[in-house]
């Protein structure tokens, strides 16, 4: 009796854990079509997103016009995804879930937002976590801090700014969420990067795949191109201190992603950026195009083709990556037929 009871309590427990290799699909796929974002989106322009690296809870943040604002401000949504081992069925909302500890630790993004907004327009967020995208060491040490880069035109023109909320935890052993405390966690007062502005408009920062350079847009030059600015070797910990401080950087034009047309918005992650073009040979309006690093250079760009673009105005690209996934979850902003009003978000599954 005892034996029947305990085969009958294992056999579920083999088949929810597929052991037995009854789940038809051990990876997600996302879908390759287009597909609004739906309720993050608003009536007013919602475009220039950023999204950490987490897991399927995933913080995005990004500008928005909603409540019949003039200027852009920052906000902060959820996104929500996962995919059926057994059918492959894939879903995505922005209804947080996760528990306590997913809602603890991206809480203070909200913040970060906050503090960052004014009275004027905040573009192109760039938002990175100690703890999972700047350390990687295993060791929650950073729990909810963060770095947030964006361009403000507070002062006439678009500069880039810094604020973070980087405590100085030991480093020396793992900490948990229930002994940290996010209420002491405040973000900084925004401060400008110099050594990436100009008269011109300068915007949407965004690291290398090592933080060797700092990659942005800027019209410094008459036209809007990709400019390169190489760092020195900073840790990971100290960039909030050192990048507001920083002069004499070398920032150069990069010649491989220009074009007679305009580029804008790049993105990074890994050996892929992906950017913003008016460039000759697309389909109309603003195009979404990738390049991949080979160690010295980029390759030429690769236009995102007729499933991504369309006659109208493609922007900010950003993407997203799980291991548990065969390909990247790209997400932009268009102002195409059909969406909410004006900008809105979409997202669509790409291989790179």
């Amino acid at each position: 009796m005892k034996k029947t009871f305990f085969l009958a309590c294992l056999i579920p427990a083999l088949l929810g854990c597929d052991i037995l290799g009854l789940n038809d699909y051990h990876q997600g796929t996302f879908p390759k079509e287009v597909v609004n974002l739906g309720d993050i989106n608003s009536v007013d322009d919602d475009y220039n997103s950023t999204a950490p690296s987490y897991g399927d809870v995933v913080p995005l943040v990004f500008s928005s016009k909603r409540g019949g604002r003039k200027d852009f401000n920052l906000v902060r949504e959820t996104l929500n995804y996962s995919f059926s081992r057994k059918s492959g069925k894939f879903t995505l909302d922005n209804k947080p879930y996760g528990g306590l500890h997913v809602v603890e630790e991206q809480m203070p993004i909200s913040w970060a937002a906050d503090k960052a907004n004014s009275n004027d327009n905040e573009l192109g967020p760039y938002l990175l976590s100690y703890d999972r995208d700047l350390r990687q060491d295993g060791f929650a040490t950073h729990y909810a801090e963060y770095l947030l880069l964006f361009a403000s035109d507070r002062t006439g023109n678009l500069d880039v700014y810094l604020t973070h909320n980087y405590q100085n935890v030991p480093t020396n052993q793992p900490v948990t969420s229930g002994s940290t405390t996010i209420n002491n966690k405040p973000f900084a007062a925004p401060l400008p990067l110099p050594f990436l502005n100009s008269p011109a408009d300068d915007g949407y920062p965004t690291f290398d795949k090592d933080r060797s350079a700092i990659y942005f847009t800027s019209n410094r030059a008459g036209s809007f191109a990709i400019y390169r600015a190489t760092l020195p070797a900073i840790a990971p910990t100290e960039l909030q201190t050192n990048l507001p401080t920083l002069t004499d950087v070398p920032v150069e034009r990069v010649p491989e992603l220009a074009s007679a047309g305009e580029t804008k918005c790049p993105f990074i992650q890994d050996e892929t950026i992906v950017f913003t073009s008016n460039r000759p040979g697309g389909y109309g309006g603003y195009d979404l195009y990738y390049s991949k690093w080979n160690g010295s250079h980029w390759s030429a760009p690769v236009n995102f083709g007729p499933s991504i673009n369309t006659s109208y105005d493609e922007y900010r690209p950003i993407l997203h990556r799980n291991m548990e996934y065969t390909n990247k979850l790209l997400i932009f902003s268009s102002n195409r037929p059909g969406g909410k009003g004006g900008f809105d978000l979409y997202r669509a599954g790409v291989s790179l």
